[in-house]
Formats: C-alpha cells, structure tokens, sequence
C-alpha cells in the first residue's frame, strides 16, 4: 500500500485513478484543443480576438482539461466506481457508468459556464470555442471519455483476475488473531494481499481447523480453508540446534512465493521464531506485525492492537500546534460555508419540526468534548419532548419508537445535524471527529472499553471514520468497533483524511444510505 499524507491507499486504487486520470486528460485536451491550429500553423477563432498566443491557449485547454478529468473521477467516485466490489462486477460497471458519464457532464458543463459567467476563464476555459461550440464539444469530449474508461476498467479487471498481483502472505500462528486477519484480508480484496496460508505455533490447536474465510467473489468451504494450515513450525531451540529448524521456514517461504510473513501468535512468549523470522527478514522478505497489516487493510485499529506497546512506538497520533490552527481554520471557512448553503433548509426543517409534533424545533444536550470538558450540543429535535422521562438517559435505537414522523425522515437525510455547524463555529466541535457522547454513556464505556476515553484528545466532530463505516450500533461491542475506527482517525488524521470523510459523508446523505 502507498502511504499518503498519513493515509493508507492501495496500489491498485493508485495505478487505477493514476492512468484514469492520464486518460481523461490527455482524451480532453487532444479533443479540446484540436480547433487551435490551421494545418498551416495559424492561431484562429476567439484566440486570435483575444490577443492569445498558440502556446498560452494550448496550456490553458491543457490545464482546464485536467479539471473536467478531476472532476469526472469525482462523478466516478461518487457513483462508488473506485470500490472494487462494486467495479469488478460487470453489470454493476456498466450500470453505474451511465450515471457517471451524465453526473460529470452535467458538472463539467456547469462549471465551465459559470467560469465564463464569471470572467474566470484563465483559471477554466477552452479558447477558441464560442459557447455553444464549447457546449457541443465538450459533452463529445466526455462521452469518448467515458467509452474509453469502461473499456480501460473491462482490460484492467480481466488483468487483475488473468495475473495474480497480490503480495502472498504467509500468517505465523493459526488462533483467533490469525483467523480474524485472514477474513479481513478476504474480505478487501482491493487491499492487494493474499493470505497462502497459516502456520500454527507449535502444535494446531483444534479452533484453528475452524478457520473461515470469505471475499466478494466466493465463499471457500471449511475444506479448502483447511488447506491453508501449513505444518507447525518447531519450538524454538538453542541456537546451536536451530541450524536445520531455521531454514525450514525460510524454505517454505521461497517454495510458496511469499512476499510478507505476518506474526499472529497469540502468546508469543516462548513461542516467537526469532531466528526464522530473522533469517526471513535477511533474506528480503518483508516481516510485519499482524495489527499493522490488519490497520492498513480494515481502516481501523484491531482490539489486539489497543495495548500500550503499539499505541507507544508505532508512528502516527502526530498533532503540532500548526496543524491544530489549519484544522481550526478549515472548520470555520466550510461551517460558514455549509451554514450559507443550508439556511433555508434549517428553516424548512424547524417549521416542520413544529408543525409534526408539540415542543421547541431545537433540541440541547450536554455531551463530552476536547479532553472531557462539556459542552451544549445542538439539534433539531427528532424524538418527542417526554423521551427519556419514564426511561432515564438510554441509548438510541434503529427504528426507535420515540422517534416522531418527521424526526424518522430529518434523521435519514441528516438534516437533525444541520445545527451542529453553529458548534463547530463555537469551537465546541470539528467538522470531522469522534462522534460526542453524553457523560453517563462515556463513564459506562470507560470502565467496561480500554482506552476509550483516549477519543477525547481530538474534538468531537459532526462526521467522522466511525460514522461512514460502522452502521448504526447501540451495545457496547458496537462501541469498541467505533472506537477502532476512531483511534485509527485520530492516529492518522489528516487534511486530505479529513477532506475524504466530509466527501463520503455528502455521498451518504445523498445516496440515501444512512440510518
């Protein structure tokens, strides 16, 4: 996986948008800028009106080109077309390639006339091209765009199934810890990992043979699974009786073609080959923990991995004062922004708030923010007033039967959230965060969760990690899953990060995914 920005990407999903990107460019600005120039050599049209060199107009259709493409691959991402799940499926491609193709050419034609619109045509324009010759250009442009693209996935999918580019893996240990990272690896298959098998510490334990694995395409039998249990390796030994032992793992190394070996012993006490994986590492291959594979490939932090040591020594949970102040910067321009957007629909939704149900439009609540202290949170109230009188402070639940008309559909389209931007603007809350909770919740997940607590080093936030990938949960086994995902938010929190959770979570609401 390439590291970027503190944020994990798979290669596949880099070369993807890389060459995605290198083709809509280079199919735009070839198509765009092929009216600039006479066979003779002569600049023509508006250029020539415009005082426009050949080379200036040449870079600026280059360079507008590359806009249209980014956003094409924003219409193609929003459509869940980088998700290999979704790609690889040939009926699913084709499906959702129609609705790209007319998402980004509604986009790119509207934003190049608003350019023009508003006299910012050196930041996106193509010369030479009167409007409604720009218009017809373009969506042509696009629509060979897009029939390429849908041939380009079609060749880059059937390479992918003809040749094997995962990196093999091999997992030292055969119990629960082991188990879980095979499933999880299956279970991404754009992650770019293959598991080729488990080897039990010493001797296999009898759960071990129960090991379960799945992905998007096929569900292997408990026999075939059965076959990824390799020999036990031996105990380790002195080292002056480790000679034939330690070469016996090096061996099965290069016979299977691994490239990664991944440490998953539950007790490594007593049980961790160090001189195999020592001879191993020596040898080019590359020896990882099971908890930081099983970070890259999942999103989130394993249970394994909430321990002192790795939270300790492992990179990441970097703040700086700078990065503090940018982040608080960035919430206020887009609170302001999303406050100008979306003020008509808060009035729209306090009048029906009223209309369906007796009590106030906003509803407050005190939640745990930035390093325990606590705060007023505001929403628009989506359950009716007398709530929680016969009950006390319970948790929330899907399809609860608190919830009133209205608040059943503002909850859907998030549109309850909409006041929270009033808090970011306070400095109470991030736009992207850990999800706030109420003090007598946070008590009770403290004492039965470790390190639950640690999510109050950042700011609660209105969106965030947890959010987009763990469906709605109200027990405390749904509380640690969210947590993982938020301490691998908090580890690797980022402005890019920060930039791809706020477009996930826009896609959610519009998408109708949400709960």
């Amino acid at each position: 996986m390439l590291r970027v920005l503190r944020h994990y990407l798979p290669m596949r999903r880099a070369f993807l948008l890389f060459s995605e990107t290198v083709l809509l460019t280079v199919t735009l600005g070839v198509t765009m800028a092929s009216h600039l120039q006479h066979p003779s050599g002569v600049v023509i049209g508006r250029v020539t009106a415009d005082g426009l060199g050949l080379e200036a107009a040449l870079w600026r259709c280059w360079i507008s080109a590359f806009l249209v493409a980014a956003f094409s691959q924003i219409a193609i991402a929003f459509n869940e077309l980088y998700d290999f799940r979704v790609s690889a499926s040939r009926y699913d491609r084709a499906a959702r390639f129609v609705g790209s193709a007319g998402s980004a050419i509604a986009l790119a034609v509207a934003t190049v006339l608003l350019a023009r619109t508003w006299d910012l045509e050196r930041v996106l324009d193509f010369p030479g091209l009167t409007t409604s010759q720009l218009l017809r250009t373009l969506v042509f442009a696009l629509l060979i765009c897009f029939s390429l693209l849908y041939f380009w996935r079609h060749v880059f999918h059937a390479s992918l199934r003809r040749w094997n580019f995962n990196q093999r893996v091999l997992v030292i240990g055969a119990g629960a810890q082991a188990r879980s990272l095979a499933h999880v690896i299956a279970e991404h298959p754009d992650a770019g990992y293959e598991v080729v098998g488990l080897v039990p510490e010493g001797e296999a334990s009898a759960a071990a043979r129960a090991v379960t694995r799945s992905d998007a395409v096929e569900t292997l039998s408990e026999a075939s699974l059965a076959s990824l249990l390799l020999p036990p390796l031996a105990r380790p030994q002195p080292d002056a009786a480790l000679s034939g032992a330690s070469a016996s793992l090096l061996a099965l190394v290069q016979r299977l073609g691994v490239d990664v070996v991944a440490v998953a012993l539950e007790d490594r006490r007593g049980n961790l080959p160090t001189d195999d994986l020592l001879r191993c590492r020596l040898a080019g291959i590359r020896v990882r923990e099971r908890e930081s594979i099983y970070e890259q490939v999942a999103g989130k932090l394993a249970v394994e991995a909430m321990r002192p040591s790795y939270l300790i020594f492992n990179e990441g949970f970097s703040r700086s004062q700078r990065s503090d102040l940018s982040k608080r910067a960035a919430d206020i321009v887009f609170a302001s922004i999303g406050i100008a957007l979306t003020w008509p629909l808060m009035l729209f939704t306090a009048l029906i708030v009223r209309l369906d149900s007796s009590g106030p439009a906003l509803f407050s609540q005190e939640r745990v923010g930035l390093n325990g202290a606590r705060f007023t949170l505001y929403k628009f109230r989506s359950m009716r007033t007398d709530a929680e009188k016969a009950t006390g402070p319970v948790w929330a639940q899907q399809d609860d039967p608190r919830i009133t008309r209205t608040g059943r559909f503002i909850r859907k389209a998030r549109l309850d959230e909409l006041p929270q931007l009033f808090n970011v603007l306070w400095g109470h809350m991030s736009l992207v965060g850990p999800r706030p909770e109420r003090q007598v919740f946070c008590d009770e997940l403290a004492r039965q969760i470790p390190y639950y607590n640690q999510r109050h080093i950042v700011k609660p936030g209105v969106t965030g990690w947890a959010q987009i990938n763990y469906p709605y949960g109200n027990t405390v086994q749904d509380a640690l899953q969210k947590l993982q995902y938020d301490l691998f938010y908090i580890k690797n929190q980022s402005f890019p990060f920060d930039l791809s959770i706020l477009f996930q979570t826009v896609k959610t609401v519009v998408l109708r995914k949400g709960t």
